[in-house]
């Protein structure tokens, strides 16, 4: 089937490229993009009506927590908030409940990606348990559908392991996601060394935590020969750090959680957990300095951190509640909050949501160019909607940005050309 979005908004930040289009898809893949294209042979065609049509959003870190809950989060449930909020390609990280550090329990997580609609990924775990002392089966993990691997939340603290692991995922072209983190100055904390922390009395970390492991594991990735991937980085000083190592020859990419874009620490209010993060929230002007990297190009992407917490578990006091907050659905909603307010361009924000994470795994989607995947999104840029965790795909969850306006919500979402989503309001 060939069908064509016309009278559109086109954004394509791999190409720079941000005016009037469309595009002609044939058989789930994009044979014409741009302002001229010829629909006489199209069986369908869509009328975007000077909306706005973008790559699907690529997503490299969301986690399904399952088993928290009867009603918990599933793939189809991800699968389905991820559609909704225009994400067309979604990475599983390995976190505590599901590390993903064996074949066998890799394998069965990649024969549940079919039939959803959207794409998944799975990243591996760097090591057993996650608990940072042996390797994992780096090379039979690939071998089962590993793209990359990572620690979850811990940071591998034994240099020997981490140079290890380095230098054994190069073999496979992977990158490491590494938590930038001192594990002895972040171990126990819940904030940011700040005034707010203190007033608050809270077991804080300083933000030099952040600096003292990108130069280590830098050092590292530079004398291994290995893929860092600096994973959520949250403040001023790592990003002082990660430019600082950026003049070496190391192959180093990094990371943002859309939270440490969109809020701060004071966010939290009077200890407010829904505000409960790890990376826990930063100061404003740790976020005002993120926002200008993202600008800068220095960010390669911004991850959602999707992390479905349930609202049982965010009723502990805040040092003790579960971290985490439902963010695929709202990812590019909270994006389009900072372009609205003049903090972006909207070809910046996608940048870093679609090519940029792309190139990072070196995938075909991500772009509107001809030859590409057709995975697409037509975004109504002026709808107004007020977030309701309730009314999320995922069921039963704290969503941080719960009561928040957002405004511009995607009409619909193609996956290799087929349609996966229609809002319907």
């Amino acid at each position: 089937m060939m069908f064509a979005i016309i009278n559109a908004r086109l954004v394509d930040p791999a190409s720079d490229y941000d005016g009037p289009g469309g595009v002609v898809v044939e058989d789930g893949i994009i044979i014409e993009a741009g302002p001229d294209i010829d629909i006489d042979a199209c069986d369908e065609i869509i009328d975007a009506r000077g909306r706005i049509l973008a790559p699907a959003l690529i997503d490299l870190r969301t986690a399904r927590e399952p088993g928290l809950t009867p009603d918990g989060e599933t793939m189809g449930s991800l699968a389905a908030g991820a559609a909704r909020g225009g994400v067309g390609t979604l990475m599983l990280a390995p976190n505590a409940r599901t590390p993903q550090d064996s074949p066998d329990s890799l394998a069965a997580l990649v024969r549940t990606f079919s039939d959803h609609g959207v794409r998944f990924l799975a990243a591996g775990a760097a090591t057993v348990g996650l608990a940072g002392e042996q390797m994992a089966e780096i090379g039979l993990l690939a071998r089962c559908g590993a793209v990359m691997v990572g620690n979850g939340d811990r940071p591998i603290a034994d240099s020997r392991v981490m140079r290890r692991v380095l230098a054994y995922s190069s073999q496979f072209d992977f990158w490491l996601a590494s938590r930038p983190a001192d594990a002895e100055l972040s171990a126990g904390t819940v904030a940011l060394e700040s005034d707010w922390s203190a007033r608050m009395g809270l077991p804080s970390e300083p933000a030099i935590s952040e600096r003292i492991a990108i130069e280590r594991d830098a050092s590292l990735a530079e004398l291994s020969g290995g893929k860092l991937l600096i994973d959520r980085l949250s403040t001023e000083a790592g990003l002082d750090a990660l430019r600082h190592v950026r003049s070496r020859d190391i192959e180093i990419a990094a990371t943002v959680a859309v939270a440490h874009l969109t809020l701060n620490e004071t966010d939290a209010g009077d200890l407010d957990s829904a505000f409960r993060m790890d990376p826990p929230l930063r100061s404003e002007l740790d976020r005002r300095a993120l926002v200008e990297a993202v600008i800068n190009g220095e960010i390669n992407a911004v991850v959602s951190d999707h992390r479905p917490t349930p609202f049982d578990d965010k009723g502990e006091p805040f040092a003790l509640a579960i971290s985490g907050t439902l963010s695929v659905e709202t990812l590019l909603g909270a994006m389009l909050g900072l372009v609205h307010d003049g903090q972006l361009e909207l070809i910046d924000a996608l940048r870093v949501l679609t090519c940029g994470p792309a190139d990072l795994l070196g995938l075909p989607q991500g772009r509107v160019t001809a030859g590409a995947p057709a995975d697409l999104i037509l975004i109504d840029g002026d709808i107004p909607w007020v977030v309701d965790a309730d009314a999320l795909a995922s069921p039963r969850a704290n969503c941080a940005w719960s009561g928040r306006r957002f405004q511009g919500r995607v009409l619909q979402s193609f996956v290799g050309g087929i349609n996966i989503h229609n809002h319907d309001g």
